[in-house]
C-alpha cells in the first residue's frame, strides 16, 4: 500500500529531527560548555560571590566567582588538580556566596559544601541568614550584644522562623533607626539577591 504525500511528509521529518538531535548530541559532545570565567580578587563587586576553600584541612583561601559558577569552576580558579574527576553531579553543584568547600584529595577525592564562619561572612560584608545565625554570631554585629542576641533566638524560636528583617521589630529596643543599621547584616532567604544565593 502506498504512502499518502502527508505519511511522506511525516517520515521526511521525523527523519530530519533525528538528525538535527544527532548533530546537537556530536556538537556537544566535541564542544563541551566552558566553565564560568574567573574574578580575580581586584575585580570583586556586586555581582561576585565569595567562597572559601580549603583543601586536605588547610585553607587554600577565599575566592571571587560569578554569579552561577560551580564547584569544579572554583577547583579550576584554585589550579586544583586532583588524581580523579570527580562525580559529574558533584563537579556541576552550584556555589552561593559565603560557601566553604573541604576538599579531601587521594585516589577517591571527597567534598563538603558548608558555611564560611560569621565573622568572614563579615569580614566580607555578607549578610548572615537571620534565621541560621548562632549566639556567638549575633554577638559579632555591631549593635547587638548578648541580651539582644538571646532576644532574637527567642523571637525565631518563637515564630519557626522570620520571614524577613523587619520582624525584629517586635524586639523591644530595635526601632526603625536601629534596624536601618541592622539590616545591611541580615537577610531571610527571601530577601538575599537571587545572584547572591548562586540560584537562577
Amino acid at each position: 500500500m502506498p504512502l499518502t504525500k502527508r505519511q511522506v511528509e511525516g517520515v521526511v521529518a521525523l527523519v530530519v529531527i533525528t538528525a538535527l538531535i544527532y548533530v546537537f548530541n556530536l556538537l556537544t559532545s566535541l564542544f563541551p560548555p566552558t566553565p564560568a570565567a574567573p574574578v580575580t580578587f581586584s575585580e570583586k563587586g556586586v555581582e561576585t560571590q565569595a567562597v572559601d576553600l580549603a583543601i586536605d584541612g588547610n585553607d587554600k583561601g577565599i575566592f571571587f566567582l560569578p554569579p552561577g559558577a560551580t564547584v569544579s569552576d572554583l577547583l579550576t580558579v584554585a589550579g586544583v588538580e586532583l588524581s580523579c574527576k570527580l562525580n559529574g553531579e558533584i563537579g556541576a553543584r552550584r556555589l552561593s556566596a559565603g560557601d566553604k568547600v573541604f576538599l579531601t584529595r587521594g585516589s577517591s577525592p571527597s567534598l563538603i559544601v558548608g558555611k564560611m564562619t560569621a565573622a568572614q561572612a563579615l569580614a566580607l560584608d555578607l549578610p548572615l541568614d537571620i534565621n541560621q545565625a548562632a549566639f556567638d554570631e549575633l554577638v559579632l554585629i555591631p549593635g547587638i550584644g548578648e541580651k539582644t542576641a538571646a532576644k532574637i533566638i527567642a523571637l525565631r524560636e518563637k515564630k519557626g522562623g522570620l520571614s524577613n528583617v523587619e520582624e525584629l521589630m517586635e524586639i523591644k529596643g530595635i526601632k526603625e533607626k536601629k534596624l536601618a543599621k541592622l539590616r545591611r547584616y541580615f537577610y531571610a532567604e527571601e530577601r538575599w539577591p537571587s545572584y547572591v544565593r548562586g540560584r537562577d
